[in-house]
């Protein structure tokens, strides 16, 4: 990490930001397992569940990890800098091997490992002039026919302004555009959509859900009014997905 002011935080981001926001693990436990199962999952499906080796860079709690071992993926990895989070995702997922390190560092010394790296919430913390080196350390790091799932706030969004300042560590933040031009630096195949929203289930949520579309249907109208290109930013998503193939 470059910068005292990034170790001075990251060395109490826990304490300090984290548990400020988080919710108990049951709820975070369910969220992802929801979110990755309509996000995720599309792209994982052609791979074999007990062989794919899976890392998350930053895995934070382990969240998403457990979210991938509900669906049946065995062979899982987190790395995160967070002395504090690697103990505890190793509670919330003891299949998963997790390693308190450097992503870079821990990169660098798995060359050709895994089928698929996932980063949620991960690039918008980290400097600019260190994006396009961690991807390409990332690329060398995937198997020949790996491939990377980059997930970020989407600062399209309508609430943009809030997700790109309501941490410190924030970096930079993406649009569909740049995360795009980011990723190609590195990657020949990329693909970007949009981060589809978890509303739960039951009758309520499906009527929350049918009642959203009409609502950004509605939106986009008048933003088509307005002009400029209004219409044509996905201010309707709270994320955006990179996904790119080692070809």
């Amino acid at each position: 990490m470059s910068g005292d002011y990034r170790s001075k935080l990251f060395s109490s981001y826990n304490a300090t930001h984290v548990s400020h926001l988080d919710g108990d693990d049951e709820s975070k436990l369910a969220f992802f397992r929801e979110y990755s199962r309509v996000n995720y999952l599309q792209h994982l499906g052609n791979f074999d569940r007990n062989a794919t080796e899976i890392l998350e860079i930053a895995c934070n709690k382990g969240y998403l990890l457990a979210a991938l071992h509900s669906l049946q993926f065995k062979k899982l990895f987190g790395v995160d800098l967070s002395p504090v989070d690697v103990e505890k995702a190793k509670q919330i997922v003891p299949a998963a091997q997790i390693s308190y390190a450097d992503a870079f560092d821990y990169l660098a010394e798995n060359v050709e490992k895994f089928d698929v790296i996932i980063l949620k919430a991960v690039l918008e913390h980290i400097p600019k002039d260190r994006v396009v080196p961690l991807l390409d350390r990332i690329k060398s790091s995937l198997k020949p026919s790996g491939m990377v799932v980059i997930d970020v706030p989407n600062m399209d969004w309508l609430f943009a302004q809030h997700e790109r300042y309501m941490d410190f560590t924030h970096e930079v933040g993406f649009t569909r555009e740049s995360l795009a031009q980011v990723m190609r630096q590195v990657f020949s195949s990329v693909h970007i959509e949009k981060g589809k929203p978890v509303m739960g289930s039951g009758l309520k949520s499906r009527v929350e859900l049918q009642l959203r579309a009409i609502l950004v249907r509605s939106l986009n109208f008048v933003f088509r009014l307005i002009g400029e290109g209004a219409s044509d930013t996905w201010w309707d998503s709270r994320s955006i997905i990179g996904i790119a193939k080692n070809d």
